[in-house]
């Protein structure tokens, strides 16, 4: 028994010498195995706390002393201040430095940020006024497309007056908001330029029924075109305009429904308008006349032609050839007879016939 509790004295001493070197500690199990706890990390803990709070308590007890010594024979004044509280001041004017400087370098940071701002600021002031300018010129020139398109609206109505233009009554305005809007700089105000924008946003609108009648009536017009004489008969030119004219080689004053025009002997001849040949009549003078009917009541008369080349109740188109220019008996030179007949009345070519190059 005496043994066993030696033993178990000397195994407890060799754990706390153990515990305090740190190194590993065996302890006895039931099965007499110790078992080896590895604790180097507790060890190295205890002892650095135990380090730190021995520092502290000698610092704390330790105390600087500050002696002012004035030059006359006042007082001498001592003052005392331990070592923690320099450590704490000193902390605290760390902390502080720290913080100041962190504020300095946000609060320049924050300034050049500000500089950036004023100058887009600046920029963005000056690409407005480009802008704005930009829009009261469109605003101008929109306006004057609206009055062009009024007037052709009317004129395509039939009335044949040109409506009483607006632009000045728009400049008058245009300069009234632009004062207005110089001298109230109040930001809840709608800017001039947004007033434009809705302005001319609000024309358009209107303007959309114009341009739907307008497209319509240039359709109709389109079809009617098509289907007028408007074009040259032949290549050539007039010696005998319509209306009372004295005959050349008849040496006689008679009236002339259509024109004469004079071309090359086999001058080709083209259908004016699109329509359908009525008659082809052979003439005395060996030449044969061509009548076409087109739609909207016109008709067309071709005379002194030497060649047909369609045939009777043929549809033609406008520009299609109908024959060649032959030489009459009574005629030293070629020459095409051309009417235009709007009903059962002969009308004058001319105003039908396009100037020369266009």
């Amino acid at each position: 028994m005496k043994k066993e509790s030696q033993t178990s004295r000397n195994r407890a001493a060799a754990a706390v010498l153990a515990l305090e070197q740190g190194g590993p500690i065996a302890l006895p199990t039931r099965k007499k195995q110790p078992i080896r706890v590895v604790a180097p990390t507790l060890g190295k803990i205890a002892r650095y706390q135990q380090k730190v709070l021995t520092w502290i308590r000698k610092k704390r007890n330790e105390r600087l002393t500050l002696m002012f010594i004035p030059h006359n024979e006042l007082r001498i004044r001592n003052y005392h201040i331990s070592n923690l509280t320099l450590i704490i001041l000193g902390s605290l004017l760390a902390i502080v430095l720290v913080v100041s400087t962190f504020l300095v370098i946000r609060h320049n940071s924050t300034i050049q940020e500000i500089d950036k701002l004023r100058i887009s600021h600046k920029d963005a002031e000056l690409q407005f006024a480009k802008v704005r300018q930009e829009i009261i010129e469109l605003s101008k020139s929109y306006e004057e497309i609206r009055q062009n398109l009024a007037a052709l609206q009317s004129l395509s109505q039939g009335n044949g007056e040109n409506p009483v233009s607006g632009m000045d009554t728009f400049s008058a305005q245009l300069a009234e908001l632009q004062q207005k809007a110089e001298q109230n700089k109040d930001p809840e105000k709608i800017p001039l330029e947004i007033f434009l924008m809705n302005r001319m946003l609000h024309d358009m609108e209107l303007s959309r029924g114009s341009l739907l009648k307008v497209q319509e009536y240039i359709k109709k017009r389109e079809r009617v075109l098509k289907n007028t004489p408007t074009i040259w008969p032949v290549e050539g030119y007039i010696v005998n305009p319509y209306g009372f004219v004295r005959l050349a080689h008849r040496l006689s004053v008679g009236y002339n429904p259509g024109v004469d025009i004079a071309v090359p002997h086999g001058a080709a001849v083209f259908a004016t308008a699109p329509g359908i040949v009525v008659s082809i009549n052979r003439e005395a003078n060996l030449t044969y006349t061509v009548r076409i009917r087109h739609n909207y009541g016109y008709e067309t008369v071709y005379k002194g032609i030497g060649q047909v080349t369609v045939s009777q109740e043929e549809k033609v188109n406008k520009g299609e050839q109908i024959g060649h220019v032959g030489h009459a008996d009574d005629n030293f030179e070629s020459i095409l007879h051309y009417e235009v007949h709007i009903g059962a009345e002969a009308v004058n070519p001319l105003p039908y016939l396009p100037l020369a190059g266009a």
